[in-house]
């Protein structure tokens, strides 16, 4: 594993687990550097050039604590087993070093009492006596060195029983917490979870703040999802922390009713339409040239007949200039020539008027058609 700008010899030890981008989990066996690292088994995933990753200490860690403290209770104990040998060993020779004393106060007074009884050998006697003294009180002495040698082993013995009952209770606290559950207090490195009871889980949820959805002016805080009923299956969780439905709509093709009724689309339509005027129809009309009458339009309110063949079109939205296109046809709607010519002869902002003439003579026509282009 390579990465930028990390520090996996300060954060990571050989054995660590370690969650890759691809949301495995595999143990750290070699740490190269701070950015290169070494994980069995092989990397699974898809191979990336960013993604996220996480250490977490196994538990391993203090299994190894408590072995080492077991093998050191174990030396300890052994260490005891000597002293307790040493002790016996000085005690015997402080008794040796009592009757040492018993038989030079013996001796000397055999030599007092030689020394009464012969005066020639008085000062050889009371040499002697003296001699003997002298060897008396240093076997006193290492009687009393032993004592004391024996009650510093007795004191060195109870200090080194003390420390093997600490190391075994600290041995056996170590196995507790390897064996049972991680030691309480705050665990911001653990990053992933395993084998957890029901129990356990819920203890672990309990612990955990629920998520707070987002508003429009604050954002979300992560947390606990809650949880979804049975009634939630088929919802999704919104960005305010809740399950909603799926949101649904209208189905294509189903839009009834008229244009002016689908405001939004017929606002749509027209900014499509004043969006490319010069290459739309702006107003267009086919109407009875004998009645006025409208049959079918587009931005056209009215048709005003003032006089034979002589007609005004006036626009529902009127053009923004007047240098529109008007195209005019007219005929009597049978498969003859009519010899009538339909054309302009007054282009306005708000209306266009139009004439029919045969042979000079105005003239009506059951089909009038008008076709303007351009004038905005």
């Amino acid at each position: 594993m390579l990465g930028t700008g990390t520090s996996f010899i300060a954060n990571a030890r050989v054995g660590d687990a370690f969650r890759g981008p691809d949301g495995e989990w595999y143990e750290v066996i070699n740490i190269a550097s701070n950015t290169a690292l070494s994980v069995a088994p092989d990397y699974q995933g898809a191979a990336v050039t960013a993604g996220a990753y996480s250490l977490a200490p196994m538990q391993g860690y203090v299994k190894d604590s408590a072995d080492a403290l077991r093998a050191a209770t174990q030396v300890i104990a052994s260490g005891v087993a000597d002293m307790q040998e040493q002790v016996a060993a000085a005690t015997e020779a402080a008794q040796s070093a009592g009757q040492s004393k018993a038989v030079a106060t013996d001796q000397a007074d055999i030599a007092t009492t030689a020394a009464e009884a012969s005066s020639d050998n008085k000062n050889a006697a009371q040499l002697a006596a003296q001699q003997s003294q002298s060897s008396a009180q240093t076997s006193g002495e290492a009687a009393e060195r032993s004592e004391t040698a024996r009650d510093s082993i007795i004191q060195s013995e109870q200090a080194a029983a003390a420390s093997a009952a600490a190391a075994k209770d600290s041995a056996d606290r170590a196995e507790e917490v390897t064996e049972g559950k991680a030691a309480s207090g705050d665990n911001n490195d653990i990053t992933s979870l395993r084998a957890l009871t029901a129990d356990g889980f819920d203890k672990l949820r309990q612990g955990l703040a629920a998520m707070v959805g987002a508003t429009p002016t604050a954002a979300g805080v992560k947390g606990l999802v809650p949880v979804a009923s049975i009634a939630d299956r088929l919802k999704v969780l919104s960005g305010a922390g809740t399950w909603v439905p799926l949101p649904t709509g209208g189905i294509w093709g189903a839009i009834t009713g008229t244009l002016s009724d689908q405001a939004d689309l017929k606002t749509a339509l027209d900014s499509k339409m004043t969006g490319s005027p010069q290459q739309l129809s702006t107003a267009w009309v086919n109407f009875d040239g004998i009645t006025g009458a409208i049959k079918g339009s587009y931005n056209v309110a009215s048709v005003t007949r003032s006089a034979v063949g002589t007609y005004r079109i006036n626009f529902i939205t009127p053009m923004t200039n007047v240098n529109y296109v008007p195209v005019c046809l007219s005929n009597a709607l049978i498969a003859t020539d009519q010899g009538n010519q339909a054309y302009p002869v007054a282009l306005n902002l708000a209306y266009v008027d139009v004439v029919n003439r045969v042979s000079g003579a105005f003239i009506d026509r059951p089909f009038y058609g008008v076709s303007i282009t351009g004038g905005r």
